[in-house]
């Protein structure tokens, strides 16, 4: 297979006269520690690695999506925008990414336009210099609004077309995605999202050409999969030879598992089979080597990469996701209950519709399957989140609902949930008349968490706690500032030290 690739890439670099450079993205802040430790990443985490991940040569480093809005503050009692400030700080070289996930904040509900469109401003406003964004139901409409900002407010537009395995989620309908959001929203980048990790090589080797084809020169076309089937690596090497200009990836230890394909790895992959990669390979091994012992101080996983595992074919949960949903049944002394709550997933997927397993479906499809798992009868306890989904609150659904099923949803649902969706009014000039005197970041985090909540947040930690150094700088440095000395001797294969 490697031969076949490198003549792939030697019959391009002969073609075109010069060999193609692939970038890589950074995404360990964002989903890396989403998908392996549910997003409980601290602030103070990540500032003592920014200024070496920023020198690293990446093309743009992930920072922040609404999923750690939520952990920040629900969790972590930290302010996120302050995070996105303290990176800027200390990435001045490379674009921050922001996640937005279309017109729906916390609570996975759509929102009016007007607090859609202000919280997309304050990112930017903050130091986010390029907006990641997509719908789980690819309705461009619901877009629309916040790349409008992100367009006048001068940010690259990265558009995302979520990977799906359902009828009708061909070649064509990708390329035709991706064509819209080059001509009708100038996006800088299209993304092909594989959040699931469920991309075969030989779709791969259709859809990115298609998608290529579709968007030409006009904007940069990148790949994103993640390792949960154990094939991530490969799929993110092929991508690049069938035309991707960058791929997603995760600093290793923050790479596989859950999570998408180590940078370290796939840089020199690329290499090796005939592309420029322009990271910094050393930076990347010291920063790897800061988050092997971070996850030591914190008792966090690292990522191992997976076996083959055919059955996220059937359930498409996307990685991050899984996480979260490991955690929330260990948290529930359910942890026995996940191969039942995965099967029942697949189920539930296919008779609403088949949405693509991105925010939020994945929670809003995983809370039917608990309840279905928990209560014996299927659909006796209907979530309003998964009601207001079969209404069409979302959206209107690429795929119908089974009939005999939303008749179960809309009879066992809240009767505080109406059939037909309300108009979602403008709330800023309310927030505006009860919040007179704060900035428009803290009102908007007082909409989404409610008062008490920022009323408790913390400022972060800005001195040294977390700057871990190597063992052996922090085994001499206690020696040093010991009171009574003596005499140590430390050896190993090419190194040997003497301590008074």
């Amino acid at each position: 297979m490697l031969d076949h690739l490198k003549q792939l890439v030697a019959a391009e670099t002969t073609r075109t006269g010069k060999r193609r450079t692939v970038h890589l993205t950074d995404d360990t802040l964002r989903d890396g520690q989403q998908c392996l430790w549910a997003t409980r990443m601290r602030t103070e985490h990540m500032l003592p690695i920014a200024e070496r991940m920023d020198r690293a040569g990446f093309l743009s480093i992930q920072a922040i999506a609404l999923v750690q809005f939520d952990a920040s503050v629900l969790f972590l009692n930290q302010d996120p925008f302050e995070r996105i400030r303290q990176l800027r700080q200390r990435m001045p070289r490379t674009p921050l990414r922001a996640a937005i996930r279309s017109n729906l904040m916390r609570g996975f509900f759509p929102v009016a336009d007007d607090i859609t469109e202000l919280f997309v401003e304050r990112q930017i406003a903050n130091g986010v210099r390029d907006i990641g964004i997509f719908d789980a139901l690819m309705s461009s409409d619901n877009l629309a609004p916040a790349i409008g900002v992100a367009k006048r407010l001068g940010a690259n537009i990265t558009y995302l077309l979520g990977y799906n395995i359902a009828p009708g989620y061909d070649d064509a309908l990708y390329a035709s995605k991706a064509r819209e959001a080059v001509e009708r929203f100038g996006a800088q980048t299209v993304t092909l999202a594989d959040a699931a990790g469920i991309l075969t090589l030989e779709r791969v080797r259709t859809l990115i050409p298609a998608i290529k084809a579709a968007i030409g020169n006009r904007a940069k076309l990148e790949f994103n999969t993640h390792c949960l089937t154990g094939l991530g690596p490969l799929l993110a090497i092929e991508a690049a030879v069938h035309g991707a200009d960058s791929i997603l990836t995760a600093v290793d230890p923050l790479a596989n598992g859950n999570s998408l394909p180590a940078a370290q790895m796939i840089a020199r992959n690329l290499r090796e089979i005939g592309f420029d990669v322009k990271v910094d390979d050393r930076l990347l091994d010291e920063v790897g080597d800061y988050f092997s012992a971070l996850a030591e101080r914190e008792s966090q996983p690292v990522g191992v990469p997976a076996e083959y595992e055919p059955s996220h074919y059937i359930t498409q949960y996307a990685g991050g996701a899984m996480s979260n949903l490991e955690s929330q049944l260990k948290l529930a002394g359910m942890s026995d209950k996940m191969p039942q709550v995965l099967e029942e997933i697949g189920r539930v997927r296919v008779e609403l519709g088949s949405p693509i397993m991105v925010t939020p479906y994945p929670a809003i499809v995983g809370a039917q399957a608990v309840m279905n798992v928990l209560n014996g009868e299927r659909y006796k306890v209907v979530p309003d989140e998964v009601k207001k989904y079969v209404c069409g609150y979302f959206g209107d659904l690429p795929l119908p609902v089974d009939g005999n099923v939303k008749d179960k949803v809309i009879a066992n649902g809240s009767k505080d949930v109406a059939i037909t969706p309300p108009v979602i009014e403008p709330v800023l000039p309310g927030l505006r008349q009860r919040y007179k005197d704060i900035g428009d970041d803290e009102l908007l985090l007082r909409y989404m968490y409610g008062d008490e909540k920022i009323n408790a947040l913390k400022p972060t930690a800005t001195d040294d706690t977390y700057s871990l150094h190597h063992p052996v700088v922090d085994l001499v440095s206690g020696l040093a500032q010991a009171k009574r000395k003596s005499q140590v001797h430390l050896s190993g294969a090419g190194f040997s030290l003497c301590a008074n």
